[in-house]
């Protein structure tokens, strides 16, 4: 009985690394029509949708994943932190609206990390950049002086 369990689990051992080399050569960039559509012997999925819609999310597929590339080590000026529960998204979102519209060309990011809520303005690639902003920043929202700052982040390229 023993050399049968340990047979087994010998063979289960030996049939991971196969299952995973299988896993790897599978692993194909598909979008979700065609893993939907594709037979394996089971059964048949036929969708029958507007062509427009899987150009769309293709579209953003291919989006996140430039955007994923181009990512790099740089600096933002940070505008706003706060850990309130009631009023930290709140203010957050209303900060980003307004600077938005006083900078359409600069980008504007609303983080959360646990428990922190935090506004961050553009993709510097030097600190002096960072500083020429924040000098601009605070001409148009002096009341954002006491936590406006430049911090290290990972910015757009």
């Amino acid at each position: 009985m023993k050399n049968l369990k340990f047979l087994l689990f010998t063979i289960l051992l030996s049939a991971i690394p196969l299952l995973q080399a299988q896993e790897d050569n599978t692993s194909v960039r598909q979008n979700i029509f065609e893993v939907l559509q594709a037979t394996d012997g089971v059964g048949k999925v036929i969708i029958h949708q507007d062509k427009r819609i899987e150009n769309l999310i293709n579209q953003k597929q291919s989006a996140k994943a430039d955007r994923e590339a181009i990512m790099g080590n740089g600096y933002r000026v940070q505008v706003f932190s706060s850990n309130e529960q009631r009023t930290g998204k709140t203010e957050a979102f209303k900060i980003e609206r307004e600077i938005r519209e006083a900078f359409p060309n600069t980008g504007v990011y609303v983080n959360y990390n646990s428990p922190f809520w935090k506004v961050r303005v553009g993709d510097f690639n030097t600190i002096d950049e960072a500083q020429a902003f924040r000098s601009k920043l605070l001409e148009v929202f002096p009341e954002l002086r006491s936590q406006t700052y430049v911090v290290r982040d990972q910015i757009v390229k």
